[in-house]
C-alpha cells in the first residue's frame, strides 16, 4: 500500500477543528432549547471534540510515524480537555493509546508508565470492558521484556473480564495473546490451541485483522515444529488478508516469516527476495523491533551463500538498532551470528569476543528477567497479603461485635422479664465462659497451622535451593512460578479454619507438580474427588494431607529408587469424608528401619494431624479417624503406605460466580 503524506496540523488549524465541532454541538443544542431544554450540554459537546481529535491523531500518527511526536498535537488537546472534565473514560483510553505507541517504538518504560494510569483511571470507571483492554495491553509489554509469567497473568485477566461482557473481540485478542505468551515459553502445541481459539472468533466476526494475525502466528508455530510447506500455507494466506486490510505493519511481519520459511527450506535467494521487502517496509514505518530482525535474518541469510561482507554489514547494522532499543534478545543473537561469521573466516579472535559478548547478553537475559519476575511477584505477593489480612481482621471484628451485641440484647431482655439477678449473673458466666472457649479454640487452631507452615516453606525452599546449586536456569525459573503462585494460595488460606476443597486440590497439585520438578519428575500422580463431593461447597482444614504427600514423597518412594506413584482421594461415606493418601514405596515398616531421624520426622507430622483432627471433632461433635497400614497388611504382594482419614462433611451454600478465565518475538504479534 502506497504510504500517504499527512503535514501536522499547527495550534490554528486545531482551533479552526474546535470552533468547528463546538459550532456543530451548538445547533444540535439549539434544537433541544425547542423543547424545553435551558443549558447546553458543555460536557457533551467536549466529549464530541475529544472524539474527533483521537481520531485526527490516530490519522496523522499512520501518516508520520517515527515523525510524529507523542504525544501529537492533537492527543495532547483531547489529553487536557478530558482531564479538565474528569472524563474518566477517555482519559484511559487515552493513556491506553500513547502506551501502546509508546511500546511499538520499544519505549517500554514509558509504555508501562501510560498503561498503569490507564489502569488506574479505567477502575475508577468500572468499565469491565475497558479494563480488559487496559490488561490485554498491560500484557504486551510485559510480553516484550520477557516477563512472561506476568504477561500470562495480565492476559489471563483480560480473558476473564472479556468473558464477563461479552466481548468477542476482547475475547479473541485475549486468546491470541495468552497463545503468543505460550509460544515465548515454547509450548508450542499449546499455542497454537489458542490461535485456533482465536482464528475461529475472527472468523466468526469476520475480523480480516485478527485472520491475518492469527494465520501468521499459526504459521510460525508451524515453522518451528519443521513444518514449513503449512507454515508457507498460512504465511500467504497472513499476507493476503494484509493486502485486504492495507495493513503494512502486517505485510513487513508476512515477509520476516515467509523469508524465515524459505531459509530454513534451504532457498536462501528466495528468502533475500522477501527478507529485504521486510526490511524496506520496516524502515519506512519505524519499527525498529523489526528492522533489528529484518538486518540479522538478512546477514544470516548472506552467510548461507557465503556472501561473508554483506552478512557482516547486515548484522552491525542489526546489533546497532538492537542496542539502541535494548533489545538484549536480539544484541545476543546478532553477537552469536557474527561470532559464527568470522569463526567461518578463520578469523579466531573476533569470533572469541564475540562468542564472549553473547554469552554476557545470555546471562543477563537470564538474570534480567529473573530478577524482575521475582520483584513483582514479591510486591504483589505482599500486597495481596496485607489486602486479606485487613479483610479478614475487619469481618472478625465486625462478627464478635455482632456477637456481643446479640448477647447482650439477650441479657437484657432476660433482666427486664424475669427481673431476676440470678438470671442475669448466669447469663453473665455463660457468655463469659462462651468468649474464654472460643479465644481458647481459635488460639490453638492458630497454634497447630504455625507448626504446620514454616514446615512446609521449609521443604518447599529447599527444592528451589537444589535447582539454583545445578544451575538449571530454566527450571529454578519454572520452581519460582510455581512457588510463588502456591505460597499465595497457602498464606490467603492460612488464616481460615476451613477452605474449600477446590483450593485444597488446588494447593496439593502445585505442591506436587514442584516436588515432581524437585525430582525431575521421577513420580506420577492422580488427585481424584468423588462426583458426590461438591468442591465448591465442601469445607476440608487446610494443608491436612500435605504432610503425608511429603513422607510419601521422602520416605516412600524417594528411597525405593523406582519409578514412584500417589494417590489421593477424596469419597463420601454417609455424613463423613474418606481422604486416603497412597503410594508405591517401600512401605512404612521399612521406612522406619531407614533413619531414626527420618522416623521422628514423620511422628511429628502424624502428631500435628492428630491434633488437628481431635479439635475437629471437639468443633463438630462428629466422629474422626486416622489410620496408617502399610500395604504389605492388605496384600502381601503389594508395595506401599495407606493413609486413610475420616472427617465430617461440612458444606457451605455459595451463590455461582463466573470464574475468571521468545524463544523468537520475531514474527509473534498482538491482536490488540
Amino acid at each position: 500500500m502506497k504510504k500517504s503524506n499527512f503535514m501536522q496540523k499547527t495550534p490554528g488549524l486545531i482551533f479552526l477543528l474546535l470552533v468547528q465541532l463546538i459550532s456543530c454541538r451548538h445547533e444540535a443544542s439549539f434544537e433541544s432549547d425547542l423543547g424545553g431544554k435551558e443549558d447546553l450540554d458543555l460536557a457533551g459537546t467536549d466529549s464530541i471534540i475529544v472524539e474527533q481529535l483521537i481520531e485526527r491523531s490516530m490519522s496523522l500518527y499512520m501518516g508520520g510515524r517515527l515523525k510524529v511526536e507523542l504525544p501529537d498535537d492533537y492527543l495532547a488537546e483531547a489529553l487536557d480537555i478530558a482531564t479538565k472534565n474528569e472524563n474518566n473514560k477517555q482519559l484511559a483510553r487515552i493513556y491506553n493509546l500513547l502506551g501502546k505507541r509508546y511500546r511499538n517504538r520499544a519505549q517500554y518504560g514509558e509504555a508501562m508508565k501510560y498503561h498503569q494510569k490507564a489502569l488506574a483511571v479505567a477502575t475508577k470507571t468500572g468499565d469491565k470492558k475497558l479494563l480488559g483492554q487496559v490488561y490485554n495491553q498491560l500484557g504486551v509489554v510485559y510480553r516484550r521484556i520477557d516477563d512472561n509469567p506476568t504477561a500470562l497473568e495480565m492476559h489471563v485477566q483480560a480473558l476473564s473480564l472479556a468473558k464477563e461482557t461479552g466481548d468477542s473481540a476482547l475475547i479473541s485478542a485475549a486468546y491470541n495473546s495468552i497463545g503468543n505468551v505460550n509460544f515465548n515459553l515454547n509450548r508450542i502445541v499449546t499455542s497454537m490451541e489458542y490461535f485456533k481459539r482465536s482464528l475461529d472468533l475472527s472468523s466468526r466476526m469476520n475480523n480480516k485483522l485478527g485472520l491475518a494475525i492469527n494465520h501468521n502466528n499459526l504459521g510460525e508455530s508451524l515453522l518451528t515444529l519443521g513444518q514449513v510447506d503449512s507454515a508457507l500455507s498460512h504465511f500467504f494466506t497472513s499476507l493476503d488478508y494484509n493486502y485486504q486490510i492495507g495493513s503494512e505493519v502486517g505485510q513487513s511481519i508476512c515477509f520476516n516469516s515467509i523469508g524465515g520459511a524459505y531459509l530454513q527450506q534451504g532457498r536462501p535467494y528466495k528468502a533475500l527476495e522477501f527478507l529485504e521487502k521486510a526490511l524496506r517496509l520496516n524502515e519506512d514505518l519505524g519499527d525498529l523491533m523489526q528492522v533489528a530482525i529484518s538486518h540479522t535474518k538478512i546477514g544470516e541469510t548472506y552467510m548461507q551463500i557465503g556472501e561473508e561482507e554483506l552478512a557482516e554489514g547486515h548484522l552491525k547494522m542489526g546489533f546497532d538498532v538492537a542496542r539502541e532499543i535494548g533489545s538484549l534478545f536480539q544484541m545476543e543473537e546478532t553477537t552469536q551470528l557474527l561470532s559464527e561469521l568470522f569463526e567461518m573466516r578463520g578469523e579466531f579472535s573476533k569470533a572469541l569476543d564475540y562468542f564472549k559478548r553473547s554469552a554476557n547478553y545470555r546471562d543477563s537475559i537470564i538474570n534480567e528477567k529473573n530478577i524482575n519476575h521475582l520483584a513483582t511477584q514479591e510486591a504483589v505477593f505482599d500486597s495481596e497479603r496485607q489486602r486479606k489480612r485487613i479483610e479478614e481482621l475487619n469481618k472478625q471484628t465486625l462478627q464478635q461485635k455482632a456477637e456481643l451485641d446479640r448477647q447482650r440484647f439477650l441479657l437484657t431482655l432476660a433482666l427486664i422479664v424475669v427481673g431476676a439477678v440470678s438470671f442475669a449473673i448466669i447469663m453473665f458466666v455463660r457468655q463469659s465462659q462462651l468468649r474464654h472457649r472460643y479465644k481458647n479454640v481459635r488460639h490453638q487452631q492458630r497454634l497447630l497451622r504455625s507448626q504446620m507452615n514454616p514446615h512446609f516453606i521449609f521443604n518447599a525452599l529447599s527444592a528451589i535451593q537444589v535447582y539454583i546449586l545445578e544451575h538449571d536456569i530454566e527450571k529454578s525459573s519454572r520452581f519460582l512460578t510455581d512457588f510463588a503462585r502456591l505460597m499465595r494460595l497457602v498464606l490467603r488460606s492460612s488464616s481460615h479454619d476451613y477452605i474449600s476443597l477446590k483450593e485444597e486440590t488446588e494447593i496439593l497439585g502445585y505442591y506436587l507438580e514442584l516436588q515432581r520438578l524437585r525430582f525431575s519428575e521421577a513420580f506420577e500422580y492422580l488427585l481424584k474427588i468423588d462426583d458426590s463431593l461438591d468442591e465448591a461447597k465442601v469445607m476440608v482444614p487446610p494443608m491436612l494431607t500435605q504432610p503425608f504427600i511429603e513422607n510419601a514423597i521422602e520416605h516412600g518412594i524417594r528411597p525405593s529408587g523406582t519409578d514412584g506413584y500417589i494417590s489421593v482421594k477424596f469419597t463420601r461415606e454417609g455424613d463423613n469424608m474418606i481422604v486416603e493418601v497412597g503410594d508405591n514405596g517401600i512401605g512404612i515398616d521399612a521406612s522406619k528401619k531407614v533413619s531414626e531421624k527420618e522416623k521422628g520426622h514423620e511422628s511429628m507430622a502424624i502428631k500435628i494431624t492428630r491434633e488437628r483432627l481431635e479439635m475437629l471433632r471437639r468443633d463438630s461433635g462428629r466422629n474422626t479417624d486416622l489410620i496408617i497400614l502399610d500395604k504389605k497388611q492388605i496384600n502381601p504382594f503389594d508395595r506401599g503406605t495407606l493413609v486413610r482419614i475420616t472427617l465430617p462433611v461440612v458444606e457451605i451454600e455459595t451463590s455461582p460466580k463466573k470464574q475468571p478465565k521468545k524463544s523468537q518475538n520475531k514474527a509473534v504479534r498482538e491482536l490488540m
